[in-house]
């Protein structure tokens, strides 16, 4: 089967491999892949900017089918659609573990970077990761729940917001988009800023509920905002873009006592300005991917149609054609592009 694998440090250590199909194990079931999103934190790993266990095969946003079952799994079958939390490899013995962090074990491992992941044909994971695909959500609109779930935990687990609350979004792309959704669905009045690079992304905001958009570099954001909330300022602010300019944005809209929530992946050290942090007495937080109870609510938002996640699927393209879609995704031509593994 064919296989989009990091083999090592640097580009050239990027393509297609042909692997065997994975032997599943007692507790494990085998998946075979329906699609895979391309993640920011897949570039990442291109570009030696996030740590991986080399030889790996990439992707960890997928969806698929269970094509076969370990003697000790009971709660799925031949036929059933899944997905799956990250975290394929955790130590069972610590704090973090006890507590449910499985993301925060030491000894994790996770899909597409640690393990084996879904840039391919079939897929083993532990049967316990699983989760059941809704009958009325799609396979195509099931792998977005991961990047869902890590919003979910981002925006109701490590951040709160409240009914009527003032939610900047900075950065309207796949992640600022399930985070406005997010947010909107807990009660929020949110307000997404882009550049004039972005109107077609600020204009999919306002189609998916946005309660305003902005062009920064062409509007005069403070006034903007001053008439928008009313001479608050905003209650949340979301950084959803990794970029500095943003972060610095965020820190200077938020009112006094404000909860600043860290989402996009900067992937190099940035200038944050913990001097006006302090004396705004802004509140500080973040998510790192998503828990378990972050994929229960994201499946549930899904299921209950609070989230659309079909209008930032841009395209599906067959996996021979990597270079082309990643080279979609970093110029931001694209939302979420699906690599189909049988294409």
């Amino acid at each position: 089967m064919k296989a989009l694998m990091k083999k090592g440090e640097g580009l050239h250590n990027v393509g297609l491999v042909e692997l065997e199909e994975p032997v599943v194990n007692a507790f494990e079931i085998k998946v075979k892949v329906h699609a895979t999103g391309i993640c920011g934190t897949d570039l990442h790993i291109i570009d030696d900017e996030y740590p991986a266990n080399y030889p790996v095969t990439m992707g960890h946003e997928y969806s698929g089918t269970v094509v076969e079952v370990g003697s000790d799994v009971t709660e799925f079958k031949v036929g059933d659609r899944v997905v799956s939390l990250t975290a394929a490899v955790s130590c069972g013995k610590c704090t973090y573990c006890y507590e449910g962090l499985l993301m925060l074990c030491e000894e994790r491992k996770s899909i597409g970077s640690g393990v084996h992941g879904a840039f391919t044909e079939y897929m083993t994971i532990p049967a316990h990761l699983a989760f059941h695909i809704p009958d009325n959500v799609t396979l195509d609109e099931a792998t977005l729940c991961e990047p869902l779930a890590c919003m979910v935990r981002c925006v109701i687990e490590r951040g709160s917001v409240q009914a009527g609350d003032y939610v900047l979004v900075s950065g309207p792309g796949a992640i600022g988009l399930l985070t406005m959704q997010v947010a909107k669905a807990s009660g929020g009045k949110c307000i997404v800023i882009g550049t004039s690079h972005d109107r077609s992304r600020l204009k999919l905001a306002k189609e998916l509920g946005a309660f305003e958009t902005i062009i920064a570099d062409e509007e005069d954001v403070t006034a903007r905002v001053r008439e928008i909330t009313n001479g608050s300022g905003f209650d949340v602010a979301f950084e959803c873009a990794g970029v500095e300019q943003s972060a610095r944005n965020c820190l200077q809209l938020l009112k006094k006592t404000g909860l600043y929530v860290q989402v996009g992946l900067y992937g190099k050290d940035i200038t944050f300005d913990m001097d006006l942090a302090l004396t705004k007495e802004v509140n500080i937080t973040n998510g790192f991917a998503s828990e378990r109870t972050s994929w229960v609510r994201a499946l549930k938002l899904l299921e209950q149609k609070q989230i659309q996640v079909e209008p930032l699927i841009s395209m599906k393209m067959p996996l021979h054609k990597w270079e082309e879609a990643v080279d979609m995704v970093r110029n931001k031509s694209a939302y979420k592009i699906l690599l189909d593994p049988k294409g």
